[in-house]
């Protein structure tokens, strides 16, 4: 008995040790990025900062560059972003604002910049009950972090033309 007890627990050490030894996890900052809407792009703050307020296209309610912070306005559900595979949105009786936040860095001696965009969403059910927060799918957020890296790669392509020309 006890010989079929230890063998049945040495067994089942073996079957554990082999999760162990799964797959390699990625670089922090893609672990910062699959966490949350994050993205880090290699540009000066400042640069960073004017392509994100070329990309937005809603009315900012607050911000301040000095605490790398932008606020839009409650943007009304039918009024706001729809992803191409929708004509119209999931929740009618809804609006959202878009928070972005900004932190400068330095990476491997190189200007960095983390753009994170928050997107609160709050559901009307009628007047009188409380909203209902849900969250987001997080498509709108990659659209921006895209239009902001164009903003950017357009920005350095003007530069580099304007000093062929000089």
């Amino acid at each position: 008995m006890l010989l079929r007890t230890s063998n049945l627990f040495i067994f089942a050490i073996l079957l554990s040790g082999c999760g162990l030894f799964g797959p390699r996890q990625d670089s922090v900052d893609k672990l910062i990025e699959k966490a949350s809407q994050q993205k880090i792009y290699y540009a000066d703050y400042d640069l960073v900062w004017k392509a994100a307020h070329a990309a937005l296209k809603y009315t900012i309610a607050s911000e301040n560059q000095d605490y790398g912070l932008i606020e839009t306005d409650y943007i009304k559900a039918v009024d706001g972003w729809l992803p191409p595979d929708q004509t119209s949105p999931t929740y009618k009786s809804s609006r959202y604002k878009l928070i972005f936040s900004f932190a400068k860095g330095k990476t491997n001696n190189r200007d960095s910049t983390r753009v994170t965009i928050e997107k609160k969403i709050e559901i009307f059910k009628d007047f009188i009950s409380e909203t209902q927060v849900v969250p987001s799918d997080g498509l709108e957020e990659q659209t921006l972090f895209y239009r902001i890296e164009r903003e950017l790669i357009i920005g350095q392509a003007l530069k580099k033309a304007a000093a062929a020309v000089e």
